[in-house]
């Protein structure tokens, strides 16, 4: 008597798709989001004009597989919880800089990534956290609520408004790009991690520069100033 197939033992673990364009297309799915809750594809395109596309799409498959296989296996369980613990016992920077870090890890860095495997980032999932701060910085993913000045029993006042979502600035964004390259970068160093997630994920932009120059009359003024006392 035969022993029952186990359901799923047969699925393929990823595809090699021909795109209309003539491009062949290699897919692998990699899990789920755990920000956004979105199915994860990794994907990789060879171009019609390859001259070894069939092979070359097969290549790319393996490196698909070997990412998924490393996240789904990484080298350390320590979560990110762990590695921003360990980041801040060790970083040697100014007083002012570290009290910036610690706000940044203790208000959006662990609330969303905090409880992550740091073997289980990828590109996709930083990403999907720089979206949720550029969204919201209360990150309320869409829920209502009143926003409290205190913590804990208190009666609450008319100043208390419905929430109103506000971005967090982009400076802001920014800092926490440095504060997680710099962590992540010395996970990869200790062997926590083979690659930096953060090479397959979007750099956060740079804020714009708001200028704000003196008129003509101010700059004159400036000049003029300077000059009666040259030394």
């Amino acid at each position: 008597m035969r022993a029952p197939r186990k359901r799923g033992s047969n699925r393929q673990r990823g595809t090699i798709q021909a795109l209309p364009s003539g491009a062949l297309r290699a897919r692998v799915y990699s899990g789920v989001d755990p920000l956004s809750g979105k199915r994860v594809y990794l994907t990789e395109t060879i171009g019609p004009n390859h001259p070894q596309q069939q092979k070359e799409a097969e290549r790319a498959l393996t490196r698909l597989l070997s990412r998924v296989d490393e996240k789904r296996a990484p080298r350390t369980r320590a979560t990110v919880n762990k590695l921003m613990d360990r980041y801040l016992d060790l970083i040697n920077v100014e007083k002012t800089t570290r009290s910036g870090y610690e706000g940044y890890i203790e208000n959006h860095i662990r609330p969303l990534l905090g409880r992550i495997q740091v073997g289980k980032l990828d590109g996709e999932t930083l990403d999907s956290f720089y979206a949720v701060l550029r969204r919201c910085r209360k990150h309320c993913d869409g829920r209502k609520f009143t926003e409290h000045a205190k913590e804990g029993p208190h009666e609450c006042s008319a100043k208390y408004k419905p929430h109103t979502c506000k971005p967090l600035a982009a400076s802001s964004i920014r800092q926490i790009h440095g504060c997680l390259s710099g962590a992540l970068s010395r996970a990869q160093k200790w062997n926590w991690i083979a690659v930096n997630p953060l090479e397959r994920a979007e750099t956060p932009k740079a804020p714009k520069a708001d200028p704000h120059p003196p008129t003509a009359a101010e700059a004159a003024s400036i000049i003029n100033a300077a000059f009666l006392d040259l030394d």
